[in-house]
């Protein structure tokens, strides 16, 4: 039956190209806004490994392709019945979601009205603070990193394993907070930077803070650490003129697929002392190397299949999404007890070893156990309510880069939970402390436009 996959990749194919030409159509006069960010974002890790993973499913020979045992168990359970139902709840998810988004904007509308004619709000970023904050930031990460050895490799293959979750590595707390934070501190990095070229240009300050982010993407020792920031960086230049400059994705699409097929082995030789031969020779085929990579990119079209075809449990009526902002609390032990187990051990424990690190449901998965068939319609209901707040809130702003940056950053965080199907990741330290960052570096200006001016400096909604 792996020979049908071929089908299933076609329907992501469609799909995609149906989830283009309508958002092309949608924003033919006013240009990219949030939502087409937060569409971007749902494309690259819902769509577009959809149609590598099940074109490269038929070709793999073994039972150990990807040689990611949670990854390979998934597959190895996989059948056509199940791929078929990740792929109709992705489109029922995207239609729900685009609804609900266009039900949302008129509702935000009515009720908190449109802005008085020609008032527009300015979100402004201080350059000193962000670079205030971004400096304390960056010493409790070198802190951390300072502490874990006596020697610079000795240091950096500690964190390699302290990061893998290796027993053999004791973190303090000033580790652990230490390695939360460097991607967020990484991420707010982005915003800075357009905040401080549109008040300095590239100055000696801007530098600066581009040596901040790279310092922090070394630091974060993992494929997302440089890959984030770069594609914050290129969704807010679209955000700000319009322009998607398919000659940039172009170029970046090889080096960007060989650093995350091949980034963490290459990471890996650092801690396991392994050799460039053996990162060379890690794929039996091409097929193995598209697979994995696209795995990587989609993993939450991973675990979804996986928490179909290996979790028997009972519709779960939401109870997660309780569950991860309750465990920030000093006494979560004590509600944890009470409450239902909290899914993403369940799925870990399905797809791995149950003292493996988390390993979410996956987004449709995650949709399927809450509510069945209903699951896309609440999801979607409930990502549509906080885009169309942000869109809100974008449609009556100039259109800077810093700007566009803030936005960004913030779709961004609303779509989190694309990549996991769990707001565990959501309600973290890391994504508070980013919030209050970001509260105590910018403030909201209300700027009166001349009438002319209105149609080319503000986004419509």
């Amino acid at each position: 039956m792996t020979g049908y996959y071929f089908l299933v990749s076609l329907g992501y194919v469609l799909l995609t190209a149906a989830v283009g030409a309508y958002e092309a159509r949608r924003i033919r006069a006013t240009g990219p806004d949030t939502i087409s960010v937060f569409i971007v974002l749902f494309v690259v890790q819902c769509c577009l490994p959809g149609i590598v993973i099940y074109a490269c499913l038929p070709l793999i020979d073994g039972p150990a392709p990807t040689d990611v045992d949670a990854f390979d168990r998934i597959f190895a359970a996989a059948d056509l019945p199940a791929a078929l139902l990740v792929l109709g709840l992705t489109a029922w998810f995207v239609s729900c979601f685009y609804l609900f988004a266009a039900l949302g904007g008129r509702l935000v509308r009515t009720l908190l009205g449109p802005s008085p004619s020609g008032l527009r709000l300015a979100p402004t970023g201080s350059a000193p603070r962000l670079l205030i904050v971004l400096t304390l930031g960056l010493t409790l990460s070198v802190a951390s990193f300072y502490v874990l050895g006596s020697s610079m490799i000795e240091r950096f293959t500690k964190l390699i394993l302290f990061r893998a979750g290796e027993k053999e590595v004791q973190g303090s707390l000033l580790n652990a907070y230490g390695f939360a934070l460097t991607q967020t501190w990484a991420w707010l990095s982005v915003p800075a930077l357009f905040v401080i070229y549109e008040r300095h240009g590239r100055r000696l300050w801007w530098f600066l803070c581009l040596f901040f982010l790279v310092v922090f993407a070394v630091l974060g020792v993992s494929r997302r650490a440089l890959f984030i920031p770069l594609l914050l960086t290129y969704l807010t230049l679209v955000l700000f003129d319009h322009r998607w400059r398919p000659r940039w994705l172009l170029a970046a699409a090889i080096p960007m697929l060989l650093w995350i097929a091949f980034g963490k082995e290459l990471i890996g030789t650092i801690a396991f002392e392994g050799t460039l031969g053996e990162v060379v020779e890690r794929y039996g085929s091409f097929s193995a190397s598209f697979l994995r990579a696209a795995s990587e990119i989609g993993i939450t079209i991973v675990e979804s299949l996986g928490s179909i075809n290996l979790l028997d449990l009972p519709t779960r009526f939401g109870v997660d999404h309780l569950l991860s902002p309750l465990r920030q609390i000093p006494t979560s032990h004590y509600w944890l007890g009470i409450l239902p187990d909290r899914i993403v051990r369940l799925s870990t424990a399905a797809f791995s070893t149950p003292d493996a690190q988390d390993i979410p449901p996956g987004l449709f998965g995650q949709m399927w156990m809450d509510f069945r068939v209903f699951g896309p319609v609440v999801w979607g209901l409930i990502m549509a309510a906080q885009m169309s707040v942000v869109q809100y809130a974008f449609a009556r702003t100039i259109r800077t880069r810093q700007a566009a940056a803030l936005f960004t950053l913030s779709t961004f965080v609303v779509a989190l939970p694309l990549n996991t199907g769990t707001y565990d990741f959501t309600f973290s330290i890391d994504i508070y402390v980013l919030v209050l960052c970001i509260f105590l570096t910018f403030r909201w200006v209300r700027v009166r436009l001349p009438t002319a001016g209105l149609a080319s400096g503000a986004a419509r909604a």
